[in-house]
């Protein structure tokens, strides 16, 4: 089918680009643990990045992105011009709200300290103040990236959206080697900056290229109103989402100096295949979706598609990480600063998060076909429902359970699923699609049993070794075995969309 064809070509335009922003990022990492370690500088770096990030994901890639990302593609199915004018009066209604969330954030930076990290005091309170100041500039920065990436994805341009990212990763590289000394934690912020000027760069050279470059025009049609008017719940939708990650970097600041870096340094390894398959299957689904949606068949057919690839990348990359999961940090992050007990710390929280790997990736594609559905509503629901639970579960397993870092990571997971069930029984009612689904992540579980003996020999061979050289070879020939493996067995099996990708490549 076509249809399938053309998930599967953009997917792959989409992953490698994502793949490529990862390695880099996972780069970034090193350089960041080797050069600063994990403590309390950086604990605070991490958190006053949180802060134009979650910003970020509310007013750029969450509620307007997912507004007006929809809505452009179905005004490209109509007219190219219509869809200039209406991204031209949105691109305005975006720059006014960014620019007054920008200059509030630096007025109140103090304050948004005190509410986000209360556990910091002193000069670290001071230090988080400072950083938080110089970096909320990106939030401007980051939301004109997601928005001129709206409008690429809605003429199905996904590379350089998903690409802008290197960029990023590679300004805060240059940045921490080279202004260290001068500017100690400081140089990270600079490089966050810099990197979003270089990512608006990407995108402006793409849209002329492939688009147009949108004017601001300051009027509001009935079109951007009715995109206005989905945006606010979906504000309430990523505000839900965002205060979940509030709560869980409020208990973390009253955990043991580090558990904060713990957190973010096991989410990088999460987020390369949450980043490759999930985000990217969204990212491609999501205008695809939107131009589906009148027809039942094609929007089933696509969804489907696009949750059996996400499970059937996702599960064995579940897998690799519980069991393979060591062998990865310590070859990344264990250098300089970063000592053994880091190490084991930061694997624990991996855990926890990779338990819910799975549940992460369904999320994300499930949310986008209510979007396309044009309920907005819903997720929301879902959200505020399910933060109380978050929050809960959360204290429980740091504090009852003793679990520190760890514990967050698997509140997360377990709210995470939680959020599945809800939107799977509610999106069935309109599209079935549930049974063929299970059936196939099923498959793929019991497909995936084999890579754990892999990954535990694998691991067991990695740690006899002090040689870097080998211990790269031993991930390396793990990493490759485990992957033929699995993916003979699909063959073997005659996974329809396993083959049909393979053939086409």
């Amino acid at each position: 089918m076509p249809e399938n064809k053309s998930i599967g070509k953009s997917f792959l335009i989409v992953a490698l680009s994502i793949f490529s922003s990862r390695v880099f990022g996972l780069l970034r990492d090193v350089v960041i643990a080797s050069t600063f370690g994990a403590g309390r500088a950086t604990d605070v770096f991490f958190v006053a990045f949180r802060i134009p990030n979650m910003l970020r994901r509310v007013f750029a890639e969450g509620a307007f992105s997912s507004a007006f990302t929809p809505a452009f593609a179905k005004k490209l199915q109509i007219s190219k011009e219509e869809a200039i004018e209406f991204a031209s009066r949105f691109f305005f209604i975006l720059s006014i709200s960014l620019i007054t969330v920008v200059i509030i954030g630096e007025i109140f930076a103090p304050l948004i300290i005190k509410v986000i990290a209360p556990g910091f005091s002193g000069e670290f309170e001071k230090l988080a103040i400072s950083l938080t100041r110089e970096m909320f500039p990106y939030i401007f920065l980051v939301s004109l990236v997601a928005f001129f990436g709206g409008i690429l994805n809605g003429y199905e341009h996904f590379f350089a959206p998903a690409f802008s990212t290197v960029l990023f990763n590679i300004s805060l590289i240059l940045c921490a080697i080279f202004l260290k000394n001068k500017l100690n934690i400081h140089a990270l912020a600079l490089g966050v900056v810099i990197g979003g000027f270089l990512q608006v760069l990407l995108q402006l050279y793409f849209l002329k290229r492939e688009a147009f470059v949108p004017k601001p025009i300051p009027e509001i049609d009935e079109d951007v109103k009715k995109a206005l008017k989905n945006i606010i719940p979906g504000i309430f939708g990523f505000g839900v989402r965002q205060l979940s990650m509030l709560a869980d970097t409020i208990i973390a600041s009253f955990l043991a100096a580090g558990a904060i870096s713990y957190l973010y340094y096991a989410n990088r390894f999460v987020q390369l295949p949450l980043g490759i398959f999930a985000i990217g299957l969204s990212q491609v689904l999501l205008p695809k979706l939107a131009k589906t949606f009148k027809d039942e068949d094609a929007f089933r057919y696509n969804l489907t598609i696009g949750l059996r690839l996400c499970a059937m990348i996702i599960i064995p990359s579940t897998i690799g990480l519980l069991f393979f999961g060591k062998p990865l940090i310590d070859i990344v992050f264990h250098h300089g600063k970063f000592t053994v007990k880091d190490l084991n710390a930061t694997y624990y929280v991996l855990c926890g998060y990779g338990i819910g790997l799975l549940f992460y990736s369904f999320e994300k594609i499930l949310v986008n076909a209510f979007y396309s559905l044009d309920d907005y509503s819903y997720p929301v629901k879902v959200g505020a429902a399910t933060l109380i639970f978050n929050i809960i579960v959360n204290i429980i397993l740091c504090f009852e359970l003793n679990l520190g870092a760890a514990g967050l990571a698997l509140g997360t997971a377990m709210t995470s699923l939680l959020n599945v069930v809800f939107l799977i029984r509610k999106l069935e009612k309109n599209v079935s699609f549930i049974d063929n689904w299970l059936k196939g992540n099923f498959k793929y579980l019991l497909l995936s049993l084999p890579i754990i003996p892999v990954a535990i020999y694998g691991t067991r061979i990695y740690f006899q070794f002090a040689s870097p050289p080998l211990k790269i070879t031993t991930i390396a020939v793990t990493i490759l075995t485990a992957a033929t493996v699995y993916f003979a067995t699909l063959a073997l099996t005659g996974d329809k969309i396993a083959l049909k990708l393979i053939r086409r490549q």
